[in-house]
């Protein structure tokens, strides 16, 4: 069996998917909730090496190194767009970036004591990338997916989702509601699957929710259709209104962990 991503007519190069994003990327999107990553630490024990598969410009990578300073961390995506940007950001702050595909791992076996796979794992032909997760994780190694998703049906997220049905052809809200732990329960070599979540909330100017829509594949094929102006201007239609007291837009988010361990 092969999962596609359910909308996007590229997902089988995800070399150029985000060709051209990087610096609205690594400047407008969320952050993964601190506490999230605190229990999925707890939960997985010392570790000293880990990947971070389709980092992209190394948003969650570089959140992880601060808190294990003397594992080996990489950062490792096929888009080559992405790394460049990845290694500017870090300047030189201890993380090794690679650059390869979740279905063909540029690392030995028994390698890793973590894989984490952050807003990425729709991208992946997953069947693949879990023959390489239980090749390359340890005895005993975890293996995390991470997304930041946005509440549904919150204010802005439904103005938002309605909008992108309407603007992108062939969008559907859908595209990645896939049953990660189903998944990784029938993996036989997989164990003690777990979903964890926690709720916050995104406040950020009209400016920055366009930076991160401005991030987003779902934007490249909207412009394909009409002009950057026509899309602002419809968020801003769409949004305005929405807006609290001081301006800003909140967006509430769910930060979902779902990890195993492997072996």
């Amino acid at each position: 069996m092969t999962f596609k991503h359910v909308w996007s007519d590229r997902w089988s190069d995800p070399r150029v998917i985000f060709d051209g994003l990087s610096d609205d990327y690594d400047r407008y999107r969320p952050r993964y909730a601190q506490a999230s990553l605190n229990r999925m630490f707890a939960r997985t024990g010392p570790v000293n090496t880990i990947l971070d598969l389709g980092c992209g410009t190394g948003i969650l990578t570089r959140a992880l190194k601060p808190m294990v300073p003397q594992a080996l961390v990489i950062g490792a995506d096929p888009g080559s767009d992405m790394l460049d940007q990845a290694a500017v950001v870090d300047g030189g702050g201890g993380i090794d970036w690679l650059n390869c595909r979740a279905e063909e791992l540029a690392v030995g076996e028994n390698s890793l004591c973590l894989m984490t796979a952050a807003q990425a794992a729709h991208w992946f032909d997953r069947p693949a990338f879990y023959e390489e997760c239980v090749r390359t994780l340890r005895p005993g190694g975890t293996l995390a997916i991470l997304y930041n998703n946005r509440v549904r049906g919150e204010p802005v997220a439904e103005a938002h989702e309605r909008l992108l049905e309407t603007i992108t052809p062939g969008y559907t809200r859908e595209y990645r509601d896939f049953d990660v732990a189903m998944e990784l329960s029938c993996i036989n070599e997989a164990s003690a699957v777990l979903v964890d979540r926690e709720v916050w909330n995104w406040d950020l100017t009209f400016e920055e929710f366009i930076g991160y829509v401005r991030s987003t594949s779902h934007y490249k094929v909207a412009c394909k259709e009409r002009s950057e102006t026509e899309v602002i201007t419809a968020y801003a239609d769409a949004l305005g209104p929405l807006a609290q007291e001081d301006g800003t837009l909140r967006v509430p988010y769910e930060t979902v962990v779902t990890s195993a361990r492997f072996g």
